[in-house]
């Protein structure tokens, strides 16, 4: 083939490694996934920061003192969100994931 095929997996959108066309649908699915655990990561971890940063703004606003310091604050997140977060990054595929629309 010589070049013709290097021009032709540089102007694809989807390179086939193997030929099964099955993995085409297994590569859509793995994407799919991934985006929904993103999104559902980013989620949790708004929602769950969200209410650590509020009495920092109280602070800040009202000069309130602060029950905790900052670094506490942070050791208790950090110990609190990682073992959640990496369960939603590994969660597995719902049913109709590719039923939905892209």
């Amino acid at each position: 083939m010589g070049s013709g095929s290097d021009v032709a997996k540089g102007a694809a959108d989807i390179i086939l490694l193997d030929d099964n066309f099955s993995s085409i649908t297994e590569g859509i699915e793995c994407g799919r996934l991934i985006f929904d655990n993103l999104k559902k990561n980013i989620c949790y971890t708004l929602t769950s920061n969200i209410p650590e940063l509020l009495p920092f703004c109280v602070f800040i606003i009202l000069s309130i003192p602060l029950p905790l310091t900052t670094v506490m604050v942070l050791v208790i997140a950090l110990g609190t969100d990682m073992s959640p977060a990496i369960a939603l990054a590994y969660e597995n595929p719902e049913m109709n994931i590719m039923n939905r629309r892209p």
